[in-house]
């Protein structure tokens, strides 16, 4: 079994966070493993190198196979994710806006989308896919990951607007969020600098500091179960606990408390495979 998360090349850091690598393999007796996975601040590709999932979007009751690979925008509700009893995948994390910079696509038509990369860049998706197939090691697929989003960004004409990085502020310091500060920041006003945020996010900025600031609570209760949950309330910058419970259930489709319950069923954390996506 393998659970790493690497950084890519630090050419590519402006557009890319990270690369998160899966292989896992359950026995084929036990039940189907199946995955929670509430809404995150993310938007990126995913590479399904040995064995595809499906996803339920919660509250639909609809499960969609995915495609080989996938391109996929900011989340607005919770998936469970059904999984193979073996498979190699690699996420790769985008810092927020950058798919906006590399497919020129207003970011709203991609909310809650997971998209055939094919039908976008076809032949280069294949041929990186066959790559990734035959790789002889799992240290060969970053490189083979920055090589081919190395290309991808070379193409993309240069861009330096004050507006880039905000998304990146505001996933950084969710609760510090300011809306005429951030549009100062990016010397905008309130109302065009919230057209331009969804253009490039695809939600509007209070929408995507709630969601990091969920995720940030989230996050820190999984790496520390022994703090209660009014102390993570505090330390994210909620004003109270039942603020910090109303961003659950919205997000995650349920209360604090049977979110880590469901999230310790998990596959990868069973596996004792856990970190932080950060």
């Amino acid at each position: 079994m393998m659970y790493r998360l690497v950084q890519p090349d630090p050419a590519l850091r402006l557009y890319i966070r990270s690369y998160m690598m899966w292989h896992l393999a359950f026995d084929p007796k036990e039940p189907q493993p199946v995955k929670a996975y509430p809404v995150s601040p993310e938007e990126g590709m995913t590479f399904y190198i040995k064995g595809w999932v499906q996803a339920e979007s919660d509250g639909l009751g609809l499960a969609d196979k995915r495609a080989q690979t996938v391109i996929f925008g900011q989340a607005n509700r919770r998936q469970n994710l059904f999984l193979p009893y073996e498979f190699l995948t690699v996420h790769v994390y985008f810092q927020p806006g950058a798919m906006f910079r590399l497919l020129r696509i207003p970011m709203t038509e991609l909310v809650h989308q997971y998209i055939d990369a094919e039908s976008i860049w076809g032949r280069d998706v294949r041929e990186v896919n066959d790559q990734l197939a035959n790789a002889p090691d799992y240290d060969s697929l970053p490189r083979i990951l920055d090589a081919f989003f190395g290309r991808k960004i070379n193409q993309c004409a240069p861009q330096n607007h004050p507006i880039d990085r905000i998304g990146q502020l505001i996933l950084n310091n969710p609760h510090g969020f300011r809306l005429e500060q951030m549009a100062c920041e990016a010397c905008l006003s309130n109302r065009a600098f919230e057209k331009r945020f969804m253009q490039q996010v695809g939600v509007n900025p209070k929408f995507f500091a709630r969601v990091s600031r969920f995720w940030k609570a989230f996050k820190l209760k999984e790496s520390n179960p022994s703090l209660d949950w009014l102390t993570i309330a505090i330390q994210t910058g909620y004003t109270d606990y039942q603020h910090l419970v109303k961003d659950f259930k919205q997000f995650a489709g349920t209360t604090p408390t049977v979110l880590m319950n469901q999230n310790a069923q998990d596959p990868d954390h069973r596996a004792g495979m856990t970190f932080n996506y950060r």
